[in-house]
């Protein structure tokens, strides 16, 4: 199942005003608990701070959300619903009188950090509802397809509810248009929640280009005996700030979050990945893998909190980075946190060069020093590849790889 995306009217006025914010709830026909969650966002965006964003390390904001150049009004998306077998999509605020008692709770809150937040709360422009719902097994998979391409402003919201043994899949891509001029931004959330025993899988494939500034909010919560995976494949050209978080809140959850990205030229990225353990026997994995070359620069943040309450829990975390030019910063940041005696947990970061005898042994064999190079780094994330739950995005990045290597030859052989 594919859900594609239209344009709605185009409005002149742009500017983050409590008329905007009426026009876009207007525009999407929303219900009037939907805008009063809208106007107390707007109420909370006038008063809140702009999230820290210098982290030193020398890596600075990667992201540079410009607010007098949002323009949230002149790119409202209403979503077309679709369905096949038990997943249904719907445009999120055709959702919201659908399923109101499904809905509601989940974005009814006025818990903001910062601006940004407040920000996507009040002017999101674009949102998707995928519900799949109670099943009295679980059975096979099914998959939801999101082609998004970028505009100027993209406020994005997307919730993901899977009922009681439900088992669904989404797959997320992010392009942007040939017609997006100047500076393009996108702040985005995805808010999932899994019940009981049920299996969600989102998989996100980022390839803006290097004029998209984004900023980006991945949320779960995973019930009793429920499976949350994120994946998340980042090959694009613009500079990246995201979040991913999983509450397991119920005895026996588990979810994963694992990462590849690839950044060249000026890139400036920031990954947090963030677990936290609120119940018993409950399981963690967090592998990341990133290469550098250029100027590129990043930051790649684990964080395991084990609270007391999670007793036999078990929470690993791994993070590698590759820098392939004497320019590319990284710093990869591991944490733990644990409450609790009777718990697994383990860490692992590590930053580095290509390894000089492997190129050596790899010369040996016949291979120039750029062939070696590129053999080297292909083998770098092919471990963390083979292990993806969505095959399609590691043959992906496996492309990307390639190209990316054989347009910078000259520096990949020094």
């Amino acid at each position: 199942m594919t859900l594609q995306s239209t344009k709605t009217e185009i409005f002149e006025d742009g500017a983050l005003s409590e008329a905007a914010v009426r026009k876009i709830s207007a525009a999407k026909k929303e219900p009037a608990w939907l805008l009063q969650q809208r106007l107390a966002a707007f109420e909370a965006f006038e008063e809140l701070p702009m999230p820290q964003l210098s982290y030193g390390l020398h890596v600075n904001s990667p992201v540079n959300i410009a607010l007098n150049e949002l323009r949230p009004v002149e790119n409202i998306i209403n979503h077309k619903s679709c369905s096949e077998g038990n997943a249904i999509v719907e445009d999120l605020s055709v959702a919201a009188i659908k399923y109101e008692d499904v809905l509601r709770p989940l974005i009814t809150s006025n818990d903001f950090r910062n601006k940004l937040e407040a920000l996507h709360s009040a002017f999101w422009n674009s949102g998707i509802f995928v519900y799949a719902p109670k099943m009295k097994s679980r059975g096979t998979a099914e998959h939801v397809n999101l082609h998004l391409q970028q505009r100027q402003t993209e406020i994005v919201a997307i919730v993901v509810v899977a009922e009681q043994n439900a088992n669904i899949v989404v797959t997320e891509s992010l392009t942007t248009t040939a017609a997006v001029e100047g500076n393009a931004y996108r702040i985005e959330c995805i808010n999932v929640k899994a019940a009981a025993n049920a299996t969600v899988k989102f998989a996100t494939l980022q390839k803006l280009g290097s004029n998209a500034n984004s900023t980006i909010l991945r949320k779960a919560l995973a019930e009793k005996d429920a499976a949350i995976d994120w994946v998340d494949i980042s090959t694009g050209e613009g500079s990246m700030k995201q979040e991913t978080i999983t509450a397991l809140n119920g005895e026996g959850a588990n979810s994963t979050i694992t990462g590849a990205f690839f950044g060249e030229g000026s890139q400036q990225l920031d990954i947090l990945a963030k677990e936290v353990h609120n119940a018993r026997n409950t399981k963690s994995n967090i592998r990341i893998k990133g290469a550098l070359q250029g100027k590129a620069k990043a930051i790649v943040q684990s964080f395991t909190k084990i609270m007391k309450t999670a007793a036999n829990s078990e929470g690993r975390q791994k993070a590698n980075v590759l820098l392939l030019s004497d320019t590319a910063r990284a710093s990869p940041i591991p944490k733990l946190e644990i409450d609790n005696y009777d718990v697994k947990a383990s860490h692992e970061a590590a930053v580095g060069q290509l390894d000089a005898e492997k190129l050596f042994y790899l010369m040996s064999r016949g291979l120039t020093s750029r062939e070696a190079a590129t053999l080297a780094v292909e083998g770098f994330f092919e471990p963390l590849l083979r292990e993806l739950p969505v095959a399609e995005l590691a043959d992906e990045m496996r492309e990307t790889v390639h190209n990316k290597l054989k347009a910078d030859e000259e520096g990949l052989a020094r």
